[in-house]
């Protein structure tokens, strides 16, 4: 009964083989449905639609006594898995037809559409998130690693027995 969303990002792939052939049941409701924690799917390539979904599901979960919820986001990977996935296990067809359902192309194009957004603000919003990004990654490579003694430090509970 504890209050979580949780949010699965199906992408149709796990690390490097389609779901097919990794799982016996392709319904990840189904899954769900087996902890008796009810679920909903969503267009995960749809940028309102997962918006909408997602605030509803989160003020029922936020409600006393509702309990988990699962919410499946049905989206695709348009990039290997790591560096190291030369991407053997699907084809460049497959990938260049999801790409037309791009999510932000299609978010960016309904904001252009009702005249909320032009080229120039695009543009900006783009060079901003890559500033955003570059800066974080720099942030990161000059950080330092955390010691090894502090690893499980919030992860694992050091209390009483539950």
């Amino acid at each position: 009964k504890l209050p979580v969303l949780f949010v699965c990002e199906n992408n149709l792939y796990a690390m490097g083989t389609h779901i097919r052939r990794s799982e016996s049941e392709l319904d990840l409701m189904n899954k769900a449905d087996g902890y008796r924690v009810p679920a909903t799917r969503v267009d995960g390539m749809d940028v309102m639609a997962v918006n909408t979904v997602a605030a509803d599901l989160l003020g029922k979960v936020r409600t006393a006594g509702y309990g988990p919820h699962f919410l499946e986001c049905q989206t695709y990977r348009f990039r290997a898995h790591s560096m190291f996935d030369a991407e053997l296990y699907r084809n460049k067809s497959e990938v260049d037809d999801w790409k037309q359902k791009d999510p932000i192309s299609a978010f960016a194009g309904r904001l252009k559409a009702a005249g909320q957004l032009n080229d120039d603000d695009l543009r900006e919003m783009n060079e901003e998130a890559d500033r955003i990004v570059n800066e974080s990654v720099a942030f990161a490579q000059a950080g330092t690693l955390e010691p090894i003694e502090q690893l499980t430090r919030h992860v694992l509970w050091e209390g009483e027995s539950l």
